[in-house]
This record gives C-alpha cells, structure tokens and sequence, in this order.
C-alpha cells in the first residue's frame, strides 16, 4: 500500500509541475517538427500567423495575427545581412523577447514572470510553464523562418530534461540547430520575464551542466552588439 500511495503521489507531483505530461523524455515520441506541432494542435487557425500556448500545459491556444508594423519591430532586429551564426543567435533571442511583447498584450502573457513555476497558475491563461513557453517559442521561430529572417539555424522538436528521480524537475525548451557545425541550442524563455531576451546556450550544456542555466542569463541575452 505504501508503495501504491508512493506512485500517486509521484504522478500527482509530475502533473503538477505543468512541464510534464505532453513529452517523452528527450522527445522520442514526435518523428518530425510538422508531426509535433500537429499533435499538440499548434497550427493556427486560417488568416492567422501562429498560436500562444499559456494556462500550464497548453490549456489555452490563442491564435495570433501579426500587424504590418509587428513585423517591420521584428525585421528590424535582423537586419545585419553580413551576421554569422552567432550574431544570428543574439538576433533570436532578442527577436523572441520582442515578439513575447507583441504577443503578451494580446493574450495577458505581459505579466508573466521568468522562472516561476507555481501550481496556482494552472489554468491561468496570463501564465506560462515552461511547456507553454518551449511551444510558444518554437511557434515564433518558426515564423521567423517563414519571414526569411533566420538563415543558419534550423528549427527542431522542443527537448527535456529531468525527471524527478534524477533530482531534476522535468524541464522543456524550444531548440534550433547550427547549419554549419550541426551543434543544437536551446531556446529557453522561461527563465526570463516576458518580453526579455531568450537565454541561448548549448543543448548538451542545458542538459548536463543544468545548474548554470539560470546563470547564463547576461551572456546570452547582452545582445546589443551584433
């Protein structure tokens, strides 16, 4: 019995966390970006860009129509023809803290905060777990993509980390891949409040050197030098 009351509790703790329950580890369960975004209904609905998952666990959807001056902000950001890769990571994190403002006022998300994880919020569609935010971001990128702004980085299926038995909290992230070298970078909006530049830092170093994650912060997003 203690150990059936031990499993509930467990499963009851993972639901909780908001970061959980539409992943495989390490995202085994999707076979292509299309097919993640397809099972998680993140395609917007016609006439519209793209969607916002907020609530905890993408329990709301909120299709997103960009104006003209929305997307000359945007392009504004990418405007150094000659960048490298690198530039062109600084150029996405800031891209992706612009479009959190675009979007924060139109679906309430302004107010969220980064690094906040409280079971209060659920289904709250002002807040956003990390689930939310590793949908939401690759949503962004990948119309970034389609405005022709991103030219080194391919845009992959969210990653994971953690899963309470190795002393982590399950954690999710958007992810883009290095054309040139094939190196993959998370894309994590979570740890910062909304509408500040993504932290962008190596995947292998997001997975197995976690704890600098939240400390990385002033090196990946001190972007004003392109």
């Amino acid at each position: 019995m203690k150990i059936f009351n031990y499993i509930k509790i467990l499963s009851l703790l993972l639901f909780l966390v908001g970061c959980t329950s539409k992943y495989s580890p390490m995202n085994s369960k999707y076979v292509t970006l299309d097919n993640y975004i397809d099972q998680n209904n993140l395609n917007p609905i016609s006439g519209f860009d793209l969607t916002v998952c907020s609530g905890y666990n993408c329990n709301f959807i909120t299709n997103i129509k960009f104006t003209d001056q929305d997307i000359e902000e945007i392009a504004n950001l990418f405007v150094n023809k000659g960048r490298n890769a690198e530039q062109e990571r600084r150029m996405i994190s800031k891209a992706i803290g612009k479009i959190e403002q675009i979007t924060g006022l139109i679906v309430g998300t302004d107010i969220d905060n980064g690094g906040v994880l409280e079971n209060e919020h659920i289904g709250d569609i002002t807040r956003q777990d990390c689930v939310d935010e590793s949908a939401t971001t690759t949503n962004y990128l990948k119309y970034l993509v389609n405005l022709e702004l991103i030219y080194y980085h391919d845009i992959q299926i969210p990653q994971s980390r953690g899963a309470l038995i190795d002393g982590r909290w399950p954690h999710f992230s958007a992810v883009i891949k290095d054309k040139t070298t094939d190196e993959q970078f998370v894309v994590d909006s979570w740890y910062m409040d909304n509408g500040q530049p993504a932290v962008v830092m190596p995947l292998k170093k997001w997975i197995f050197d976690w704890t600098k994650s939240s400390k990385i912060k002033s090196k990946y997003t001190t972007i004003n030098n392109l």
